[in-house]
C-alpha cells in the first residue's frame, strides 16, 4: 500500500536567480536562508545547458547527460528534505531548445543560470525525511 502522510504549507518563498548561478546550489541556499527543512519546489527561466540525469534500474545508478546549448526551462518541479542533518533537493526539469525539443530528467549541479530562473518554494509543515531504501540503494522520502 502507498504511504502517506497529511500536512499543511506554511510560507513561501519566492526568489529569482541571476545569470552563471548555480540552479541546484542556489535552491539549498534559499531554502537554507530561510530555514526550510521540507518543501515543495517549481521554477522556469532559461539556463545555459542542461545537466540532467536518470536512474539506471538494471545497473543501479544514475546515468548522467547534457544538452550543450541555451536552453529554455519548461518545466521543473520537485521537492525539498533532509537525510540526516543534510538539506536535499530533489528535482526533475524539462528543457526546450529552440526547436521545441525537450530533454528531461533529474537536474544535477552545472545548470547555470543564462538569464533568469524564477523559483517559488512553498513550505512543507513538519519534517520530511529520506532513509535508505534496502531494495533501490536510494536514500528515498520516508513517511512512515
Amino acid at each position: 500500500m502507498v504511504d502517506t502522510i497529511e500536512t499543511s504549507t506554511g510560507r513561501t518563498i519566492v526568489a529569482r536567480m541571476k545569470p552563471g548561478e548555480d540552479v541546484l546550489e542556489t535552491i539549498q541556499t534559499v531554502a537554507k536562508k530561510h530555514g526550510i527543512r521540507s518543501g515543495q519546489v517549481s521554477l522556469i527561466g532559461a539556463i545555459a545547458g542542461a545537466k540532467l540525469g536518470y536512474f539506471d534500474r538494471d545497473k543501479m545508478t544514475y546515468k548522467h547527460f547534457s544538452v550543450e546549448e541555451d536552453v529554455e526551462v519548461v518545466s521543473c518541479m520537485g521537492n525539498i528534505t533532509t537525510h540526516g542533518d543534510d538539506l536535499v533537493v530533489h528535482a526533475h526539469m524539462i528543457v526546450a531548445d529552440d526547436q521545441g525539443r525537450c530533454y528531461g530528467g533529474h537536474l544535477l549541479p552545472g545548470c547555470k543560470v543564462s538569464v533568469t530562473i524564477e523559483l517559488i518554494i512553498n513550505e512543507i509543515e513538519g519534517k520530511l525525511e529520506r532513509a535508505k531504501d534496502e531494495a533501490t540503494g536510494l536514500n528515498l522520502m520516508s513517511l512512515g
